[in-house]
């Protein structure tokens, strides 16, 4: 015995509903996506940053010892002014690189927190899909018993 026309029509009808948020569950997907994309970047040029500062931190070093060892074997003033005034500008350039340090720290901490925004957004939006699945698998069940008592009640009627 088959199920009637009702049940067959409420089963088809169950399984054809799509979660309906699924366009905006897809665009919070992708807007997650790119913000983790945007993290990956900032801590690359973060990373390039320091790097560049630890390169004029290792130079800055050779210097001093070069200026150390032109000064004990005796040199003029103004050689030794000139590798002064080079240390100087390579202090000039850390300082400036550590403000970069900072301001590209800062965009990654902001690069990363609205990433964060992005996968709570995204967890909301499957949440919702979970339940709707759930909700669905439940509506189900309940059609499947009913047509399962149906078609008992129909055998036994027709045993009868």
């Amino acid at each position: 015995m088959s199920p009637g026309p009702g049940a067959t029509a409420a089963l088809n009808a169950v399984a054809g509903r799509e979660f309906s948020l699924r366009v905006v569950q897809e665009r919070a997907q992708f807007r997650e996506q790119e913000a983790g994309r945007v993290v990956g970047q900032a801590a690359a040029r973060l990373a390039e940053a320091r790097q560049k500062s630890e390169t004029l931190l290792v130079y800055r070093e050779q210097y001093v010892q070069r200026m150390m060892q032109t000064a004990e074997s005796g040199v003029d003033a103004g050689s030794l002014r000139e590798l002064l005034a080079f240390i100087a500008r390579i202090d000039d350039a850390l300082s400036q690189q550590d403000i970069e340090i900072a301001r590209r720290e800062e965009h990654w901490r902001s690069m990363v927190a609205q990433w964060n925004e992005r996968v709570l957004e995204l967890r909301t939006y499957d949440t919702l899909e979970q339940r709707h699945l759930d909700r669905l698998a439940g509506i189900e069940r309940r059609l499947e018993q009913k047509l399962t008592d149906e078609w008992a009640a129909r055998r036994r009627s027709g045993d009868e």
